[in-house]
């Protein structure tokens, strides 16, 4: 059964503007989120990023109300598909989350990132 859908787009220069301010980058990325986007295009990737846990939390319905950006991280894997880890599982919010039950998608142009999230509970 599916909890919650949620979408976000972001536009690319804000994120631009915003990772040049190092508290903003480091309040609002994990370290392997960082280290992941050096090896991409930065601004698009971490764009993608913010797109998707601000989706998450509008999967959620509750917003970023109790929640962090770094309670949660958007990685890719071997494919570069993106996925949500969650980080700070005791988090009340997160406590019933299966990761494994979250699905992610993020869509880009030059000037604009989509993302889309779905959470599926048992």
């Amino acid at each position: 059964m599916i909890r919650g859908i949620g979408t976000d787009i972001v536009e690319t220069d804000r994120i631009s503007r915003a990772i040049k301010k190092d508290y903003f980058l480091k309040r609002a990325f994990t370290d392997s989120e960082i280290v992941m986007a050096k090896e991409r295009n930065t601004d698009v990737f971490l764009a993608g990023n913010f797109a998707v846990k601000e989706a998450f939390v509008k999967a959620l319905g509750i917003g970023f109300r109790g929640i962090g950006l770094k309670d949660l991280e958007v990685l890719r894997d071997k494919y570069g598909k993106p996925f949500i880890r969650i980080c700070n599982p005791e988090n009340i919010h997160l406590m019933d989350i299966n990761e494994k039950n979250i699905y992610v998608s993020i869509s880009n142009t030059n000037s604009l990132v989509v993302a889309m999230v779905v959470i599926e509970v048992d």
